[in-house]
């Protein structure tokens, strides 16, 4: 059995872009709007401060900077300094001109973003926190992140064919080794990864996850995590943030979504497929999720005539 969150990041098809492996000589200063997206920048080599929110980080080789929801920052060889915006940055690496070449002291980064669909509102990205920060010197990030940076850099300065499809599958991986280092020090009482580190609720998520279409209930999940009912659906809604059975309903909605755009089935088929025995039912909680029946989600996947 796949664990949950291997079904999470499925579920909101993850797509890595890798904009750069560069070195950065100060004085140097890169400022990032907020965005649609989840950014991320990697210290390979040297150092620098972070700046988010009113608040300022140190950062150095083999620190990884991830911000899930696109949160606007700063990137500076020191703080205080003046800060150019990220696409003029950008822009000028592929001109005569770049930025940030002449100096002394480098620090050399990896930047690039992280897409995910916003149609799937997964408690997991809406309760991660603005950043996270991954020390190298962390024991919990040991053999993980550090494991997978130099390989991404290596296919970047250096790789052969298929370069850039290897650098999409890294930067995926590095995400996850992020997150799983983040899981490992998380003391949060609420979030669905915290959640996922009790073996309890562990278990009841992913009996959710793999047994959508069966009679799932109360009673079943709390004995699948060896907890009373009502001990169950309280410590499950106290860590997660929703009760039991409203994650399993949440679920069986992502997965329906799954089987509208990849499948031709009708729609009691779909109802059936997660868990529903009336199709009446199965849309009134679509719609309730989702803002739409069905039969729109459906014809909104479809690609418009003509296209690719």
């Amino acid at each position: 059995m796949e664990d949950a969150l291997s079904d999470v990041l499925r579920l909101i098809r993850l797509k890595s872009c890798v904009y750069f492996v560069r070195d950065f000589r100060a004085p140097w200063g890169m400022e990032m709007d907020s965005g649609p997206v989840a950014q991320f920048h990697a210290v390979v080599r040297g150092d620098c401060v972070v700046e988010t929110g009113g608040r300022r980080h140190s950062v150095t080789a083999g620190d990884v900077i991830l911000f899930p929801r696109g949160s606007a920052h700063v990137l500076a060889d020191q703080a205080g300094r003046a800060a150019i915006p990220g696409p003029q940055v950008m822009a000028s690496f592929s001109g005569d001109h770049p930025f940030f070449v002449e100096g002394e002291s480098a620090t050399q980064l990896v930047c690039g973003h992280f897409e995910y669909r916003d149609d799937v509102r997964h408690p997991l990205i809406a309760q991660l926190p603005d950043l996270i920060l991954v020390h190298a010197f962390d024991a919990l990030s040991r053999g993980t992140v550090d494991s997978v940076l130099p390989l991404l850099v290596r296919e970047m300065q250096h790789g052969g064919p298929g370069a850039a499809t290897v650098v999409e599958r890294l930067a995926e991986v590095l995400l996850i080794q992020v997150l799983r280092a983040h899981l490992a020090r998380e003391h949060a009482p609420r979030g669905f990864l915290s959640g996922l580190a009790d073996p309890r609720l562990a278990r009841a998520i992913g009996r959710v996850h793999h047994e959508a279409e069966s009679r799932l209930t109360l009673d079943t999940l709390a004995r699948t995590a060896g907890m009373s009912r009502s001990a169950f659906a309280s410590h499950f809604k106290s860590r997660i943030g929703l009760s039991p059975i409203e994650y399993l309903t949440k679920w069986r909605m992502y997965r329906a979504g799954e089987l509208l755009r990849g499948q031709g089935l009708p729609l009691d088929r779909v109802a059936e497929k997660v868990g529903y025995d009336s199709a009446i039912s199965f849309i009134r909680a679509f719609k309730r999720e989702f803002k739409i029946s069905p039969g729109q989600y459906r014809r909104a996947q479809r690609p418009a005539p003509g296209g690719d």
